[in-house]
């Protein structure tokens, strides 16, 4: 059993390390624990597409909208389609977010306290 299983089920944390900057956001968490998640992958990658099906749409666009009200992204893009999952229809949406100089500083800033 490797370390990181055996940090998890001890229920210990393990820092997150994203390995490409498509970040998935489910209605299973809120907007606000997606807007911490959102700025750790923005200060590795300065590029994110946050992908969002059905409910979880709703959860993407307010962190999208929170993130660029606070200066810290520009929106660049957003597309949604309907995706065929599982035999039923689902919307999706992805929001493609740029880091603004400011906002690579705050964030920088952040995450050093």
């Amino acid at each position: 059993m490797n370390t990181a299983t055996q940090q998890q089920q001890r229920g210990q944390k393990q820092k997150l390390d994203p390995t490409d900057n498509k970040l998935h956001v489910s209605s299973k968490k809120n907007a606000r624990e997606f807007i911490f998640i959102s700025k750790i992958f923005l200060k590795k990658f300065q590029n994110v597409e946050l992908h969002a099906l059905g409910e979880a749409t709703k959860i993407s666009v307010r962190v999208a909208e929170n993130l660029q009200r606070q200066g810290l992204v520009t929106i660049t893009k957003i597309n949604s389609f309907t995706a065929d999952i599982e035999g039923r229809k689902r919307v999706k949406l992805v929001v493609s977010l740029q880091l603004t100089q400011d906002g690579k500083a705050r964030i920088d800033q952040e995450f050093q306290a």
